[in-house]
């Protein structure tokens, strides 16, 4: 019913779960707490339309971080004129460079709900992320620079459905607009032979819908996001 998120639970240094069947939230109070007990937090996600009562949920003792608007989108080779001036170096090519201290603040994601969590925490989560993105999929993790600087990353992996965009990031010193990074890459990604990109992103991320709508995305069934914290003190660190 809970399984063990292997990836978070080294982030966080404490045991984080991932609750993958409503029928939890059937069942009696001693019942949910013994499930829960092996866990720091758990994370329950489900489309929103075909989510449990939201009272139930709550009287779970779950509270909702994040609303994730899915979509998929087509890619193309072609991009705006703009783009010509920026260059693209994927991760298994020479020259490629990923520098962690550099990724701006990631300001929308749902882990600043979790007590304790601070923009260095947070930061080292995704920085983890984007090494093993890079690791395993060298072919889709991408590099855009503008006169030889790197502005951002696009951190992808295929999937048999299309290509999974899970990560993009810009660099602090970023001197391009964000519609730039991402067009450039999506048409990078198309030269490779890439014709369906999907992801989601969070709700209060204005800026990344804008984005994807401008480059014609179809935006899909939207996913609630909860999580349960442990009321023992926090042991990260």
């Amino acid at each position: 019913m809970i399984r063990s998120h292997e990836f978070n639970s080294r982030w966080w240094g404490a045991p984080a779960g991932i609750l993958d069947d409503p029928a939890f939230f059937d069942l009696a109070e001693d019942e949910r707490e013994r499930v829960l007990a092996g866990y720091r937090w758990v994370e329950f996600r489900s489309e929103l339309a075909a989510a449990p009562r939201l009272s139930s949920i709550a009287r779970a003792g779950f509270f909702l971080a994040d609303t994730q608007i899915a979509f998929r989108i087509g890619l193309q080779q072609r991009c705006g004129s703009c783009a010509d001036e920026l260059a693209v170096c994927f991760a298994d090519e020479p020259g490629f460079a990923y520098c962690e201290r550099d990724l701006a603040p990631f300001e929308y994601e749902r882990f600043v709900h979790l007590p304790g969590v601070t923009p260095d925490r947070l930061h080292a989560r995704y920085a983890a992320w984007g090494r093993q993105l890079i690791g395993d999929h060298p072919e889709s993790c991408l590099a855009v620079m503008s006169r030889g600087e790197i502005q951002g990353w696009f951190l992808s992996a295929p999937t048999e459905v299309g290509l999974n965009l899970a990560l993009a990031a810009t660099h602090r010193g970023v001197r391009i607009s964000g519609f730039l990074l991402y067009e450039k890459s999506l048409a990078a990604y198309a030269e490779r032979g890439h014709r369906l990109g999907f992801a989601s992103f969070g709700v209060r991320n204005t800026a990344v819908h804008n984005i994807y709508a401008k480059l014609g995305a179809r935006f899909t069934a939207p996913t609630g996001i909860w999580f349960w914290v442990s009321p023992t003190p926090n042991t990260y660190s």
